[in-house]
């Protein structure tokens, strides 16, 4: 699987940014913020304008690198497209951190606490989306003992997991009406209950199937 040339563009896009904001950012630039959503960590202003595209690039070459080295590479072209898709979607993803971080360090009254919670409800809905498409592989999707051990669990499982994620992903965003630690708490407590689900689902799967044999 190769990365395609709309990551590229979105690639070569974010460092244009980062290259035409520099002239207006101040000396020292937020890059990191609490759970109140208030900055309370800073770098120079190239460190903090190039992080995330180096980020992004470090990542989605990292996707793109993953397929070759999968032992189940026969599977790998049977969801080629689904994949491709989820690539393209983590570049939006850093893409819209980026405009929002260079917004806030620009002077721009934008809410980057409000981003988090919504960016990665959006993410949780469009992979949970596609989970189903998931064929069995070693690195994207519900990878458990159990699931890599049988391709009957490993449908069975990702079919629930789509139903799972796209409610975990709308709980995630909801998560913006609650303020202060509790925001924080709950985020984690619908993340780890959701994947904690999941795992112990798949295992219920494949006790089943064993008792089928």
């Amino acid at each position: 699987m190769k990365t395609n040339r709309f990551v590229v563009m979105l690639m070569v896009f974010s460092y244009l940014l980062s290259l035409i904001a520099i002239p207006y950012l101040p000396d020292e630039v937020a890059i990191h913020w609490n759970l109140a959503g208030e900055a309370d960590g800073y770098s120079s202003k190239w460190f903090g304008a190039f992080i995330l595209p180096l980020a992004m690039t470090w990542c989605l070459l990292l996707m793109a690198l993953l397929p070759k080295m999968d032992p189940e590479k026969a599977n790998d072209e049977k969801f080629k497209g689904s994949y491709n898709m989820l690539i393209n979607v983590f570049a939006l993803f850093f893409i819209a951190f980026h405009v929002i971080t260079l917004a806030y360090n620009l002077g721009f009254p934008v809410d980057v606490g409000l981003f988090v919670p919504i960016g990665v409800g959006v993410l949780f809905i469009v992979l949970g989306n596609y989970m189903p498409k998931f064929k069995r592989n070693y690195f994207v999707g519900i990878r458990t003992p159990w699931t890599l051990e049988s391709e009957t669990v490993w449908d069975k499982t990702h079919r629930i997991g789509r139903k799972v994620f796209v409610l975990m992903g709308f709980a995630l965003m909801l998560t913006v009406f609650i303020e202060g630690i509790w925001n924080f708490i709950l985020f984690l407590a619908i993340t780890l209950g959701g994947v904690l689900y999941l795992f112990v689902k798949s295992y219920l799967y494949f006790r089943e199937e064993q008792r089928k044999v």
